[in-house]
């Protein structure tokens, strides 16, 4: 079985591929939807468009007055036709280097009236992200009789959201209707001056290339100041569109902007940045900790203090080493047979021991039995959780708890307030799925933040080398969460440039936390004593350490329980080896096992009973993510190229 210390450097492992890998792939592949999703209609045979007129009227805010006159032969019997028109939809828009740039918009539909007298609207419904309009005639016709549907409706395809040129780009037909149109003709007015020279027509499916050379149109300044563009074209197959676009200089059309989320944006920029330096101020470290090497055990503190001090954190290792204190104290007796370790108690706790010794004592030992060291994986979160209020209760006064809640607090106001400005920068663009992917990237922007915490908690434990490619890693993390929306977000849609304060304000609380103050004098007095103590079991030669031991036995028995709360029980033993102990009173072994090897097998067991983090959840959820990630950046991939039925608008028809 892997240890908990294996586990959880597993999981931070993950973590930090999870981290770097979900930006990058956003960054280089975005998470829109794939414009190839487009899809072409089934083929009805059942009738033809024979003939498809189209007048558009376009204001200076871009709303789109449209009428349509759809003439339409039936060869089986048919009520009417139906027309629908999207309400959102990807647009490719061309960037002029022979590619495009692909966006999401969303259109707005509206005032829709049949003017026909022999026929009416049906029914008007939304579905699929599409608004359906049915259309049915007083008379159902078929066998070859033909009928003049004669529409308007007004569309509002949105800003262009690009700083660099207005354009109009529409599909005239779009590419969902489900039969041929044998005839198209076309006339768009413009509501003042306009250069009609740049204009260009696509024909063809959904991705083709193709350009509408082959079409007529003329160009018309109109006596009341308005300018037009008259066209025609012939056959179009089923699923085929006719795209104008349209190059504009920028300002031509004026399409109001509502600035006030992002002001809010700003403000709350500010009042984090204030909030991080008061933090700073308020919390940072005044005096040095001094650590005082010597080799002793800590006086009325028991292992598990120890280790919640040293860390600010409680591990199972820190609860499981009372077991050693215990037995070196005369209450429980370790017994070693056919290399399995037995505790057995020997009598109660003394009433005025510690609350988390009495929390732990009780739940090991409900009876006299001995009790197998393998069996003793039973101690749920419920008793580990009291043992740890115990403990932070015990203790408050040893350590500055403000310190970490409140940089805890602000690591989840950065976190809180990145949302929002995702969620300003994908509402503009009309781009949920980025908004719930780049969210969960800023969720392990956070737990990259708390990844700090536990690195500079256990800093004792490091070399200098290690110490900073830790957090070089978790400031990796916490800017690459940044980079995915930064590199991908729309600069229009971020007019103030708030995607370049934000990483700025996470360095700024990353560098911070090193410089907070984590203990009291109290603390940094008993946290010097416990440091030089690790560092003396580091540092120390074996011949000394051997002198020491023979002048006093007993203090490697009230040590070794430290030693495994400080992470260094495997180097204290290893220099005991060949050390001559007294075996101790409260410990037995077989024949033919020597006291170290005993030891050993205690220190392995020991470890073994830590309670391990409950990593599995996340570690799912983190997988997951990967494979959503993988799945968009695949279907991204595949986009297709060309700029037929690209426009805004189109949309489709059918017959019912």
């Amino acid at each position: 079985m892997d240890s908990v210390k294996n586990k959880k450097k597993r999981f931070i492992l993950l973590l930090v591929l999870v981290g770097i890998f979900l930006p990058l792939a956003f960054s280089l592949f975005g998470c829109g939807m794939d414009v190839a999703q487009i899809y072409r209609p089934t083929r009805d045979y059942g009738y033809t468009l024979t003939n498809y007129n189209v007048d558009i009227l376009v204001d200076e805010d871009k709303t789109m007055h449209v009428s349509e006159s759809i003439t339409a032969k039936f060869d089986s019997y048919t009520n009417g036709i139906y027309r629908y028109l999207p309400l959102s939809q990807p647009i490719g828009v061309p960037n002029g280097e022979g590619g495009r740039d692909v966006k999401n918009y969303e259109n707005s539909v509206s005032n829709f009236v049949v003017k026909n007298d022999d026929a009416y609207l049906l029914d008007e419904y939304e579905s699929g992200g599409y608004k359906f309009y049915a259309v049915a005639m007083d008379t159902p016709l078929s066998n070859g009789e033909s009928f003049t549907f004669n529409i308007s409706y007004d569309f509002f395809p949105g800003d262009d959201r690009d700083t660099s040129k207005d354009f109009f780009y529409y599909n005239i037909i779009g590419t969902g209707w489900d039969t041929e149109i044998l005839q198209t003709n076309f006339t768009i007015t413009f509501p003042k001056v306009i250069d009609l020279s740049n204009v260009n027509f696509y024909v063809g499916l959904f991705g083709d290339n193709t350009s509408g050379t082959e079409i007529e149109y003329v160009t018309n300044a109109n006596s009341n100041g308005t300018y037009s563009i008259s066209g025609s074209y012939g056959r179009l197959d089923y699923g085929e569109a006719l795209t104008i676009y349209l190059p504009i200089e920028q300002g031509y059309f004026t399409v109001t902007r509502n600035y006030t989320f992002d002001i809010i944006l700003v403000v709350l920029f500010v009042v984090a940045l204030i909030l991080f330096v008061w933090l700073l101020l308020k919390n940072r470290k005044k005096e040095e900790i001094i650590d005082v090497v010597e080799f002793s055990a800590p006086d009325n503190l028991t292992p598990t203090e120890a280790g919640y001090i040293i860390d600010k954190t409680l591990k199972g290792k820190d609860i499981s080493a009372l077991i050693v204190y215990w037995a070196d104290k005369g209450y429980v007796k370790i017994e070693e047979k056919d290399k399995k370790i037995f505790l057995q108690k020997l009598k109660d706790l003394p009433a005025d021991a510690k609350e988390h010794e009495k929390i732990f004592f009780t739940s090991l030992f409900k009876d006299d039995k001995p009790i197998d060291c393998e069996q003793i994986k039973f101690l749920n979160d419920f008793v580990g959780e009291k043992i740890r209020r115990s403990i932070v209760n015990e203790k408050s006064n040893y350590l500055n708890q403000k310190s970490n809640k409140y940089y805890t607090l602000c690591a989840l106001f950065l976190m809180i307030i990145t949302i929002v400005q995702i969620a300003r920068i994908a509402l503009a663009s009309y781009d949920g799925f980025a908004f719930i992917i780049k969210s969960i990237v800023t969720v392990i922007m956070f737990l990259a933040f708390m990844w700090l915490m536990q690195i500079q908690k256990n800093e004792h434990k490091y070399s200098k080398s290690k110490l900073w490619l830790l957090r070089i890693l978790s400031l990796i993390l916490i800017i690459l969460s940044h980079v995915c929306f930064i590199l991908y977000a729309e600069g229009y849609n971020d007019p103030f440039g708030t995607r370049f304060f934000y990483p700025v304000l996470s360095i700024f609380l990353f560098f911070i936390y090193p410089f907070l103050e984590q203990y009291t004098k109290k603390g940094r007095e008993c946290i010097g004593k416990l440091r030089g103590l690790r560092q003396y079991i580091l540092v120390a030669e074996k011949d000394r350490m051997e002198a020491m031991a023979n002048e006093n036995p007993e203090v490697f028995y009230k040590v070794l329980p430290y030693a495994f709360v400080l992470g260094v029980s495997d180097i204290y033993l290893k220099k005991f080896e060949s050390v001559p102990l007294q075996d101790p009173t409260w410990m037995t072994f077989s024949d033919g096992m020597t006291l170290w090897f005993v030891m050993m097998l205690l220190n392995r067991n020991i470890l073994a009973l830590s309670v391990s983090l409950n990593y599995t959840m996340a570690k799912h959820i983190i997988s997951s993510v990967a494979k959503i990630a993988t799945g968009a950046a695949i279907n991204r991939i595949g986009g297709g190229g060309g700029f037929s039925g690209g426009g805004s608008g189109g949309g489709g028809g059918g017959r019912f």
